[in-house]
């Protein structure tokens, strides 16, 4: 089977009722009434012969008008779409919203509404806030690894217990927005060590404003064992470089950190480096430097502590879009240490990760897994370092990659499957809206045709003689041999722009033209939204003659229409061109 192409189509997309009473959107009380009525003389069942189509097509027609003449729900559409108009209806401290003399100013609506979506979103992501949660344990399973077999054979022995736990930190974090530049932090840690423990309660307040020159303030404290109280101010002093200053108060006394961020350019064909160097009074002067270009990013770190002066490098590469290797080497007094790992996307939203750690301190293994805003680390100490035990981790560790990746070779298929399936269901998803759209599209234009053909009756006016909506009718391709179907990248909106002639002139506010009576949208899915030059992008191309001559018109999905056009391109005579 072949490929499916790509398709951008989730949900059927919301009706646009400005569209669909013809009307601007800033249009007032009035303007809405008098479309509303004139759609109404065709559209009602009691004024057609087309009862069936009028059943079907008028109440679209109704609820569009019930919410665009009452001012609070108005309001609510307009800024949230009929999400925001169903919450609004569905709110219980008014017992009608659309009553025409509701006594509420516009801005206790705007604000109801902001606390009903705000409550609505809250329900969709379960939470009002988000939360952060870090957990690292340290394992020494050293015993274990040396003797495997009378380990499993002691596992229920507490007095002979061959895996231990060495360290164990847990951190976890809420942050919760007060304003639109303040933000609250509120979280604790645990901290255990051979059995002995300690915590703290810590809380911050973030003041960080969208303007780029202003300055940060972070404010950051800690209620435990050891209190601390310490401010983060940054001040960017040009587009490339910003400076902060930190002073920390704690039990020891005070300590002031200043530093500075720099972003330099070596060479015009390179990525620019980022460099930060900042010097403490307690612990010493640190800097890195950071480099990133394409799947590369290279991090350099020099530090001069009390302990004496350390040098770190670690070069990470992006092999694929979902899975990433790193290499790290650490020099300083205290030893020497390499590190070997690599991640990968397991899901959307989650990553696991493997690393190796030689030290003179011995080999370990490292264990991450990590969904949304919840991280676990768990390093293992698995043997004391040697050449052999290097070697013999290092293969143990890579064995199971190479395992994984024959694995995957053979699963590919498998999961190729799967992107297919999910692809097929998105184009039967859009095949099932396009159905349905056409369905009404060409019931609306049934009820169209008796007062379109009145307004191309109009002397001295403009005749619309052929209209295409979509992609432009030389480059779509269709089936000669066949009638009109989903399959065509256009559709014929010949009738509704005749019905649209007021006066014998055509006047189309500036949205969509997918949510006027009469059209739909052909394209839809086969292109990125936000790509407006996409060659399948739709646009309204109009054929239409006006005072003996004939011209063509050409409008993007987003421009106003006005016929007779300045703009349009003429064609010849009338009679001479069809």
């Amino acid at each position: 089977m072949a490929d499916l192409p790509p398709i951008w189509f989730d949900v059927a997309p919301d009706a646009d009722y400005y569209a669909a009473l013809n009307v601007h959107r800033d249009a007032s009380t009035e303007e809405i009434r008098r479309a509303f009525f004139v759609l109404s003389r065709e559209f009602h069942p009691d004024k057609t012969t087309h009862t069936d189509d009028a059943n079907q097509q008028y109440p679209r027609l109704d609820r569009a008008y019930k919410v665009l003449s009452s001012q609070p729900l108005r309001l609510a559409y307009d800024q949230y779409g009929e999400r925001g108009v169903v919450a609004l209806e569905e709110d219980k401290s008014a017992d009608e919203w659309a009553v025409a003399n509701y006594v509420h100013s516009d801005e206790y609506v705007q604000e109801r509404v902001r606390v009903l979506m705000r409550r609505w979103y809250e329900k969709q992501l379960e939470a009002p806030f988000s939360s952060h949660t870090e957990c690292e344990v340290e394992v020494d399973a050293r015993d274990f690894v040396k003797h495997p077999l009378y380990s499993l054979q002691q596992v229920f022995n507490k007095q002979f217990r061959m895996i231990g736990i060495s360290q164990m930190v847990m951190r976890q974090s809420t942050s919760i927005d007060v304003s639109r530049n303040t933000t609250v932090v509120v979280g604790g840690y645990l901290y255990d060590k051979h059995g002995l423990g300690l915590g703290a309660l810590t809380c911050g307040i973030n003041y960080i404003t969208a303007d780029p020159t202003a300055l940060r303030i972070h404010l950051n404290s800690e209620v435990g064992w050891t209190p601390k109280l310490s401010v983060h101010l940054e001040q960017p002093v040009s587009s490339v470089t910003s400076c902060f200053l930190m002073p920390e108060l704690t039990v020891d006394g005070l300590d002031v950190r200043v530093g500075v961020n720099h972003v330099m350019r070596l060479l015009p064909q390179y990525a620019p480096l980022q460099g930060s160097m900042m010097l403490s009074a307690n612990t010493g002067l640190v800097s890195s430097l950071q480099f990133h270009q394409n799947t590369w990013q290279s991090t350099a770190t020099a530090a001069v502590r009390a302990q004496g002066p350390s040098l770190g490098l670690s070069v990470r590469k992006q092999v694929t879009t979902s899975s990433s290797a790193k290499v790290a080497v650490d020099l300083g007094v205290g030893g020497a240490a390499l590190t070997l790992g690599s991640s990968g996307k397991v899901s959307r939203r989650s990553r696991l990760s493997m690393g190796l750690r030689f030290a003179l301190q011995g080999i370990s293994v490292r264990i991450g897994f990590a969904r949304g805003s919840v991280r676990f680390v768990v390093p293992v100490m698995v043997a004391p370092l040697s050449t052999s035990n290097a070697w013999n981790t290092f293969v143990a560790a890579t064995a199971p990659f190479l395992v994984a990746a024959v694995v995957r070779q053979v699963v590919k298929p498998a999961h190729k499957r799967k992107q297919q399936a999910a692809l097929q269901s998105a184009h039967a998803r859009r095949v099932s809206y396009l159905m349905e759209a056409r369905r009404c599209a060409l019931s609306q234009q049934t009820l169209m045709e008796k007062q379109a053909a009145k307004n191309t009756a109009v002397e001295g006016g403009v005749n619309i003689l052929v209209a295409r909506y979509g992609q432009h009718p030389s480059t779509a391709p269709t089936n000669p041999e066949s009638d009109s179907s989903i399959e065509d990248l256009n559709v014929d909106v010949t009738i509704p722009l005749q019905f649209f002639l007021q006066n014998g002139r055509l006047h189309l506010a500036n949205t969509s033209k997918a949510g006027l009576l009469g059209f739909y949208n052909p394209t839809m899915g086969l292109y990125d939204p936000a790509d407006t030059s996409h060659p399948t992008h739709p646009h309204l191309y109009i054929r239409y003659a006006f005072d003996g001559h004939v011209y063509e018109a050409t409008f993007g999905d987003l421009q106003a229409v006005e016929l007779p056009s300045a703009h349009a391109q003429h064609m010849g005579q009338v009679g001479q061109i069809f």
